[in-house]
């Protein structure tokens, strides 16, 4: 049986990365000039925000300690370096869809390896789906502006 530690610390680095993009999400919605890729980073921060309550809960249930927003990680400040050098709208949407496609199969790693924890699997089967969605969304945007 996986240990609640590891899984604490797989929940915890995922609650970072969660909180990065809301992050890179708010700078791209910053920085784009069409209303419609605006409208899309404000309902990926909305879909993000609402997904954090059931991970944090998770983590508190296991034992586990929600770090602040203010430490987001190393991991998580590297990913909002390379956000911040991507300079036109297509090249953020991109940037977008390849982090959902490697959240995707991040996802399905840590469903495999915590396979005996059947609530944790729930969550990330759930956080999983979420992030089909906003990728579906990212390609439409993508396909829509030409790219």
């Amino acid at each position: 049986m996986t240990s609640p530690t590891t899984i604490v610390a797989k929940l915890q680095s995922n609650l970072r990365f969660k909180l990065a993009y809301i992050r890179v999400y708010h700078d791209f919605q910053q920085t784009v000039t069409e209303d419609e890729v605006k409208a899309l980073m404000k309902t990926l921060i909305e879909a993000e925000r609402e997904t954090i309550g059931s991970l944090t809960r998770r983590i508190r249930q296991l034992g586990g300690a929600v770090q602040p927003e203010s430490q987001p990680g190393q991991s998580a400040q590297e990913l909002r370096i390379k956000a911040s050098t991507q300079r036109t709208t297509l090249a953020k949407l991109r940037f977008l869809q390849r982090g959902a496609t490697r959240a995707i199969e991040w996802y399905d790693e840590q469903i495999a390896a915590l396979a005996d924890d059947e609530e944790t699997v729930g969550l990330l089967k759930t956080l999983q789906e979420d992030k089909r969605q906003h990728l579906q969304q990212l390609e439409a945007m993508i396909a829509g502006l030409g790219g």
